[in-house]
């Protein structure tokens, strides 16, 4: 929504190498992600440790969260079968990205690889408390951004960061005052992304 707070740019705010709108081009993230492998194998039974031992999130936490970084899925049903897909390097939702107009606020969306390559699915990140214990995390909304369908404004993540340049975090969607758990997703901003689509 052009002409809101959340479009300003502080000029001390490092810019990521993105278009002032986020939309071209699309990469594709390489398909060797060895710390993305290895959280897979872990299993989605320990992600909830794993979030609530990690860190809180900081100021600075937030700040390298930032441009386009490799996600995976794991969803909280049908992990042997919808896990396994999302996976495969060749799965069509590739990452999240973030560009920082403030210290404390970055519009960001999703990055997919269907259709030539397609950013959507627009949210805001803000450092907030987790809905899982309270503590600060990196807060995804994407009630308050265009370019979201109707049905998928009740979506609400969370982050925190489990190891240098790997988050994690679990995905909910807010319904009729509860938030259903869609299951977890990881980013890790140490994958490099490979030519445009």
């Amino acid at each position: 929504m052009r002409g809101t707070s959340f479009d300003r740019i502080e000029p001390h705010v490092k810019q990521t190498p993105l278009s002032a709108d986020g939309l071209m081009p699309v990469r594709r993230p390489t398909a060797r992600r060895p710390r993305l492998d290895r959280l897979s194998a872990t299993g989605i039974g320990e992600f909830r440790t794993l979030f609530a031992e990690a860190s809180p999130v900081t100021a600075a936490d937030f700040a390298r969260l930032d441009g386009d970084v490799a996600m995976r899925s794991f969803p909280a049903v049908g992990q042997r079968v919808l896990g396994a897909l999302m996976a495969r390097p060749t799965y069509f939702w590739v990452g999240k990205s973030f560009r920082h107009t403030t210290e404390s606020v970055a519009l960001g969306h999703n990055v997919f690889t269907a259709l030539g390559g397609v950013r959507a699915m627009n949210f805001v990140a803000t450092v907030g408390r987790s809905v899982v214990d309270g503590r600060p995390a990196v807060c995804l909304d994407y009630t308050t951004r265009p370019g979201v369908p109707e049905s998928a404004r009740g979506i609400y993540d969370e982050l925190r960061e489990i190891e240098p340049g790997l988050w994690l975090g679990p995905s909910y969607f807010r319904t009729r005052g509860r938030r259903l758990p869609m299951g977890w997703f990881a980013l890790d901003a140490s994958v490099p992304f490979d030519a445009v689509i």
